[in-house]
C-alpha cells in the first residue's frame, strides 16, 4: 500500500478497535482499500485484527507533548469567553450546520474551480458579508470528503473576518455527494499526495482572483488526512503564509519542510499516539526553516476530536483548538 492507503486502512482500524465499526465493516473498507481480501487480511493481522501477533493501531504510549518553536505562541482564549465568531457547538450536531448558509454575517454559496488538467473541482465558497478584501484560507477535508461539516468550517471562518475555500478531492469521481465512505477511501487511496497537492495549489490560485480576497495573505488547514494533506502542501513549497493541519500525519519525507515559510499551528491530540509519532519529523525540519511555530497536544481527547458530528467530538476541546486556530491566522495574515 501507498502511504494515504495505509493512513486510511489504519483509521479503518482505529474506528473498530473503539468499537465505531464492526469487524465485517472494517474487513469491507480495508478490502476495497488494498483490492483484495487477501492483502486486506494480512494487513488486518499485522494490526493485531482478526487473531494477528501485532500491536493494535492506536495502542501504545501516547507521544508527550513535544516542544515549541522558539518564537512561537497561541493566544488563547479563557474558557468561557466569548469571542465575535462563530465557534463550535455544545454539543454535538447530526447535520453538521452551526452557521447557516444564509446567515446575514457571511455570503456562502457553491462554486466550480478549475483544476491545472481541466477538470472542475466541486467547491464551497464562504467570506463575510461586507465589501472588503479578506485573507483567504483553503480548508481541506477529511477522508470523507467535502460533507456539510466542512463547509460549516468555512462559513465559520467567514463569521471570523476570512474568506475560505474547500474543494472535494474525488471531485473526477462525483466527490463525497455520489461515493459512500468505503468507496470514497479506495478511490481516495488510488490518488497521489503530488495530484492532489496541485488540486489544493490550482484552488489557493483560485482564492487569488475573488475580487473579496488579498491574495498575498493566504493561509491553508486540514482535519486528519486534510491536515496530513496540509503538511504535504507545505512540503510541496506552496506559499502560503499560515498553516493549521489538526492531527494530521507528516509526510514520509518530510524534507521539504525545511523550505516553508509558513508560520505553523500543529493541533494534535493526547490520545492519537499514531499521529503523535509524526511530530518529531517535521518539527526537526521546521526548525531548520526558521519559521515561527508550535506543536500543540490538546489534553484528553482522541483523534477527530473537532468533528461535531462524530463521536470523539469534545466541545471545549474542539473550541479552544479553534480559537487558537482563529487567533493563528490572524496575528499570521495581519
Amino acid at each position: 500500500m501507498n502511504e494515504i492507503q495505509r493512513y486510511l486502512a489504519e483509521e479503518h482500524v482505529e474506528d473498530f478497535n473503539d468499537g465505531l465499526i464492526t469487524r465485517r465493516e472494517l474487513i469491507r473498507r480495508v478490502t476495497l482499500i488494498t483490492g483484495s481480501g487477501v492483502a486486506a487480511a494480512a494487513f488486518l493481522a499485522a494490526c493485531g485484527v482478526g487473531g494477528g501477533s501485532g500491536t493494535p493501531v492506536g495502542g501504545g504510549v501516547t507521544a508527550p507533548p513535544p516542544a515549541t518553536g522558539a518564537a512561537a505562541t497561541v493566544t488563547s482564549v479563557p474558557a468561557g469567553q466569548p469571542v465575535a465568531y462563530a465557534t463550535p457547538p455544545s454539543q454535538p450536531t447530526a447535520d453538521g450546520i452551526t452557521v447557516k448558509a444564509d446567515d446575514p454575517r457571511i455570503r456562502a454559496q457553491d462554486t466550480e474551480v478549475p483544476a491545472a488538467d481541466g477538470a472542475k473541482l466541486i467547491g464551497y465558497l464562504s467570506r463575510p458579508a461586507a465589501d472588503a478584501r479578506y485573507p483567504g484560507i483553503l480548508v481541506i477535508h477529511e477522508n470523507r470528503g467535502l460533507l456539510e461539516h466542512i463547509k460549516d468550517v468555512t462559513r465559520r471562518f467567514a463569521t471570523a473576518g476570512f474568506a475560505a475555500v474547500a474543494v472535494d478531492l474525488l471531485s473526477r469521481e462525483g466527490g463525497a455527494a455520489k461515493l459512500e465512505q468505503g468507496a470514497y477511501n479506495a478511490a481516495l487511496g488510488q490518488r497521489s499526495p503530488a495530484d492532489m497537492v496541485k488540486d489544493l495549489q490550482s484552488t489557493l490560485d483560485f482564492l487569488k482572483t475573488q475580487s473579496f480576497v488579498d491574495g498575498a495573505k493566504l493561509g491553508a488547514m486540514g482535519f486528519c488526512f486534510g491536515g496530513g494533506m496540509t503538511w504535504n502542501l507545505l512540503n510541496a513549497g506552496t506559499a502560503v503564509m499560515a498553516a493549521v493541519p489538526f492531527y494530521g500525519p507528516g509526510p514520509s519525507d518530510p524534507s521539504g519542510l525545511a523550505s516553508t515559510k509558513a508560520a505553523v499551528l500543529g493541533v494534535y491530540a493526547e490520545q492519537d499516539s499514531r499521529v503523535n509519532a509524526s511530530i518529531p519529523a517535521v518539527e526537526e525540519q521546521l526548525k531548520k526553516a526558521g519559521v515561527t511555530y508550535q506543536m500543540k497536544v490538546y489534553l484528553g481527547v482522541n483523534h477527530a476530536f473537532h468533528n461535531d458530528t462524530g463521536s470523539r467530538y469534545s466541545a471545549e476541546r474542539s473550541r479552544e483548538a479553534w480559537v487558537d486556530t482563529v487567533e493563528w491566522f490572524r496575528r499570521h495574515l495581519a
